[in-house]
């Protein structure tokens, strides 16, 4: 009777679409991930149940959509995949100025609170010293999210407030595993230098950075509060001030956050980035800011059919334990889930084919400029850009990937001596593995 109890419970948490274990990673890869917040081809777009069926194939995803049924179609995700970590994107910096259930209470309680003072920061929109309020992007305007407001008639500002809304209106559902927050920058970014006034001339534009710092962590603080057993995601450029490594010991207010999304890490238009001094460099320190289970979110831009560029990048992702996401470079970049012969070895197994990592993330080359990184069924090799071509001689044992999308590195056979253009990589097949 109790084992059948169980067994009833298990099976009603997958249908009903309740998270599965949020606080322990995918142990097994590739790990797949993606930021499904963008313009998609699908009528609808998330609203599209053929579009929620191939997301439910990652591991790892932040959704957006202004929708009343966005907790639905993360459930309906939940059921096609019940082990899937979902994020719902957030952005408290800024807010648009649509006007539709999510937008306008938003842009009302901008309007009716008070900022530092009554003349160029009279509210709590963020406006620069003349007070004009200021925008990144099209209908779209930054909020003054700090400490230097005036707290609302509850004692809250813009941090306590949005997580509470967002409680309300998604959060508060147990399907969602975590908040993501984008532009949780080291410090704020600004469109043609113009920067905003936080604290109405009262201090420094350097303690205008560690205010917004501060602000993101009061509200993690509150989403802790609100939903202690959600993860925090979040956006980061932190390793770009981190010259000598030991931001990691010191991040201070944004120290806490269990994972991060590295938004076009690899990026084809700029390919020629150093390999192990930037893109290799950044990934490995960034693995080491977050805190358990570490979902980093390893992106790459790059054009249909560029399959050596993917070959580079995925492989460069295999190197650590980042969830892997491969944004097509065009309007729709962040709306479609790409598939790749490697992700399922072209469709004969599932996506966790190549097992655990036998061996740790690799701080060297393996054998002429080549880094290597082996699992229970496979190998990864990746060959930096900067080291040309090279041809490399790999033990007996494997073989390579019978592909459908690129036949000729990808064509079955058993693997030895194997070429590698500049900036390329390869997966092969561990004969004898458990695939």
């Amino acid at each position: 009777m109790f084992i059948h109890l169980i067994v009833l419970l298990t099976l009603f948490a997958g249908a009903n679409g309740v998270a599965a274990d949020r606080t322990k990673g995918k142990e097994e890869f590739p790990k797949l991930g993606g930021m499904q917040i963008g313009s998609s081809p699908y009528p609808g777009s998330i609203a599209s149940a053929e579009y929620r069926k191939e997301i439910a194939k990652l591991d790892f995803v932040v959704i957006n959509k202004p929708s009343r049924n966005l907790t639905e179609y993360a459930r309906d995700i939940k059921r096609h995949n019940p082990d899937i970590v979902i994020a719902k994107y957030m952005n408290i910096a800024e807010t648009r100025l649509n006007d539709n259930f999510y937008d306008t209470p938003l842009r009302e309680k901008l309007d009716s609170e008070k900022g530092p003072n009554n003349s160029n920061a009279s509210d709590w929109w963020l406006r620069d010293k003349d007070g004009n309020r200021l925008q990144l992007w099209p209908n779209t305007y930054r909020v003054n999210l700090s400490e230097w407001v005036r707290p609302d008639a509850n004692g809250k500002r813009w941090p306590q407030f949005r997580a509470k809304f967002e409680y309300d209106l998604n959060m508060k559902d147990p399907v969602w595993d975590g908040w993501y927050m984008d532009l949780t920058n080291w410090e704020p970014k600004w469109k043609g230098g113009v920067r905003g006034d936080f604290s109405g001339g009262k201090v420094s534009n350097e303690e205008h950075n560690r205010g917004y710092r501060r602000a993101h962590r009061a509200f993690w603080n509150e989403i802790r509060r609100l939903t202690p057993d959600k993860l925090i995601f979040v956006n980061h450029d932190w390793h770009h001030h981190d010259p000598d490594g030991r931001l990691a010991n010191n991040l201070g207010d944004y120290e806490g956050a269990n994972g991060g999304y590295l938004e076009y890490e690899m990026d084809w238009v700029d390919n020629h980035r150093d390999w192990k001094t930037k893109v290799y460099r950044w990934y490995r320190r960034s693995m080491t800011y977050f805190s358990d289970p570490k979902y980093v979110l390893f992106d790459a831009r790059g054009r249909a059919g560029d399959y050596q560029f993917f070959r580079y990048a995925f492989t460069t992702a295999l190197m650590d334990d980042g969830y892997f996401d491969y944004s097509p470079h065009e309007k729709t970049q962040k709306g479609v889930v790409t598939w790749f012969d490697e992700y399922d070895l072209t469709g004969t197994a599932d996506t966790r084919w190549m097992g655990r990592a036998v061996s740790s993330p690799p701080d060297q080359p393996w054998k002429s400029g080549v880094y290597r990184r082996d699992f229970e069924n496979a190998v990864a090799l990746v060959n930096p850009k900067q080291n040309g071509t090279v041809t490399v001689k790999v033990e007996s044992g494997f073989r390579r990937i019978d592909g459908r999308q690129d036949r000729s590195v990808n064509n079955g056979k058993s693997a030895g001596s194997i070429t590698l253009q500049a900036g390329d990589g390869i997966v092969l097949v561990r004969e004898g593995g458990s695939t």
